[in-house]
């Protein structure tokens, strides 16, 4: 198998992830199910190390886009993916009660507003927003919902 680079499309088709033919080549084994054996057995010329570097190349690469990717939702929302503090848990729970908005809430604590939702939840707090807010937070997680079980049902799809 030659090892030139190839490219490997992500969700986000104008992301191009660069990987070695051999790598796309058994990465699309595995994802076809099979075993380590059954690699093996239909390319004498791969071994085990191979495989396991295969799964490291892929790794490493989508790590790095992983923080780069947090690194420009950081730029944006401060306090994106680090942990919540008891004072912002405080502030949440306070900026609520004083009838604040997801959106609102989201600026002033510096987190994106999905982030803000499932601490609401969370903090079992959705009862104490307004009724308003209540609502359009319901027809947010609704469509999330609908969109996730529409992908699972697309990947459990292309499965068969």
């Amino acid at each position: 198998m030659a090892s030139e680079p190839q490219h490997s499309r992500e969700r986000d088709p104008s992301a191009v992830l660069v990987l070695s033919a051999k790598t796309i080549a058994v990465m699309e084994m595995i994802a076809q199910g099979r075993s380590y054996e059954q690699i093996l057995h239909a390319c004498p010329a791969l071994t085990y190390r191979d495989i396991f570097d295969a799964a490291h190349e892929v790794l490493s690469k989508t790590k790095s886009r992983g923080a780069s990717r947090i690194a420009k939702i950081r730029r944006r929302h401060a306090r994106a993916y680090q942990k919540w503090t008891p004072e912002e848990e405080s502030q949440l729970q306070k900026l609520i009660l004083d009838g604040r908005t997801v959106a609102q809430i989201a600026g002033r604590l510096q987190r994106q507003r999905g982030a803000i939702r499932s601490r609401i939840i969370r903090l079992g707090l959705v009862e104490k927003l307004s009724t308003k807010e209540q609502e359009r937070m319901r027809r947010i997680l609704a469509r999330e919902r609908r969109s996730i079980t529409g992908e699972l049902d697309q990947s459990v799809g292309n499965r068969k």
